[in-house]
C-alpha cells in the first residue's frame, strides 16, 4: 500500500468531534473507474482497504441475489426487463454499457470482502414480503462476513424478518424530506413542518416541530427495534436540525447510530459534512469518497484540528 493508499484509508475514518467516523463507498464507488456494484469496483474499495462500502442487492426470479440498482436493465446493462423476472443464468451474459464489466452476484462480493476488514452494507431492494426461502438465502449468503456486515431497507416488515445478520432502517418511506419534491406513492402528504409524512401527527396545528419530530423517532423505532443503524437522506437529518432535533443524538439515546445517504461531487462538501457532523451523523454514504474526505481534512484543518 502506497502512501496514498494510506491516507485515504485513514481519511475514510476520520476522527471528528470526539467521534470516529466513516466514509461508505456509495455502490462501491471509489476512483469512477469502474461500474457501480460491479465486482470490479468492490475488488478496488477492498484492496485500497475502506473501512466501509455499499452495494445494492436485488433477487433473481430463481431467488439468486445480484448487485444492481435499477429494477430494470435497460439504463445502465447490455440487457433488457426486469431482474425480478429473470434468471440469474439469463444475466450472466449482461455486461455493464460503459464498460464491458459483468454483474455482480451478493456470493461473488461476498467473496471479495471476507477476512478484508471492509464493512459490507447491503442495500436491499425489495419492498414486497421476503419469502423465507430468500431470507435463509440472504443470511446463509452474508454468513461468511460474521458482523461485518448491515442489511438495510425501507421495507421493516422485511428487516423484521432477517434475525442473523445486523440490520438498518432507512425511514423513507414513512418520513422525509426533499426539497422540490413532487408527489410519489409514499407518503402522499405534506405536513405543516414541510416532511412529507402520511401520519395524522403531521398536520397537527397543536403540535410543535420537536414534539411532533420525537414522537415520529419513537413510533418509527417501534417499527424496526432491533436495527442498529438509521440510514436517513441528507435532506432529512440537515431538515430535522433546523428545527432544532438532532436525528443522530436522538438515536444515539436508543442506542442507534446514524448513516446519511448521498453525498455527491454537487454538494458542497465542507460545509454539508460539518452540519452532518453536528447532527451527530456517524457514516456518511457517498459517489465521491475521495473527494469527501479531503473536504473533511480541510475543515479539520481550517478548525486547526490535527
Amino acid at each position: 500500500m502506497g502512501a496514498d493508499d494510506e491516507w485515504l484509508r485513514e481519511a475514510l475514518a476520520p476522527a471528528v468531534l470526539g467521534r470516529r467516523r466513516v466514509f461508505c463507498c456509495h455502490s462501491a464507488t471509489l476512483s469512477g473507474k469502474h461500474a457501480p456494484n460491479s465486482l470490479a469496483a468492490v475488488r478496488e474499495c477492498v484492496e485500497a482497504g475502506v473501512p466501509r462500502l455499499e452495494v445494492d442487492v436485488r433477487f433473481t426470479a430463481d431467488d439468486r441475489m445480484v448487485c444492481y440498482h435499477d429494477g430494470t436493465l435497460e439504463r445502465h446493462s447490455t440487457g433488457a426487463g426486469s431482474i425480478a423476472e429473470l434468471p440469474a443464468l439469463s444475466l450472466r451474459a449482461i455486461t455493464y454499457r460503459k464498460t464491458g464489466e459483468p454483474l455482480a452476484f451478493l456470493d461473488e462480493v461476498v467473496e471479495a470482502v471476507a477476512g478484508s476488514g471492509t464493512m459490507l452494507q447491503v442495500d436491499l431492494k425489495l419492498n414486497r414480503p421476503i419469502s423465507p426461502a430468500r431470507v435463509h438465502a440472504l443470511e446463509t449468503a452474508l454468513r461468511p462476513l460474521g458482523a461485518n456486515v448491515i442489511v438495510g431497507s425501507q421495507s421493516p416488515w422485511n428487516l423484521r424478518k432477517l434475525s442473523a445478520v445486523p440490520v438498518a432502517f432507512d425511514p423513507t418511506l414513512f418520513l422525509n424530506y426533499t426539497a422540490g419534491r413532487r408527489q410519489a406513492p409514499y407518503p402522499r402528504q405534506r405536513g405543516l413542518h414541510g416532511f412529507w409524512d402520511d401520519s395524522p401527527l403531521a398536520r397537527n396545528p397543536y403540535t410543535s416541530a420537536r414534539d411532533y419530530l420525537e414522537a415520529r423517532i419513537d413510533e418509527l423505532h417501534g417499527m424496526v427495534p432491533a436495527a442498529r443503524e438509521w440510514m436517513v437522506d441528507i435532506g432529512t437529518v440537515l431538515r430535522m436540525a433546523e428545527l432544532g432535533v438532532l436525528l443522530g443524538e436522538e438515536l444515539a439515546q436508543r442506542g442507534i447510530e446514524l448513516a446519511a445517504w448521498t453525498l455527491k461531487a454537487r454538494d458542497p462538501l465542507e460545509a454539508t459534512l460539518a452540519r452532518l457532523w453536528a447532527a451527530g451523523v456517524t457514516t456518511v454514504i457517498t459517489d465521491v469518497p475521495g473527494a469527501a474526505a479531503a473536504a473533511c481534512a480541510a475543515g479539520r484543518a481550517r478548525a486547526g484540528v490535527s
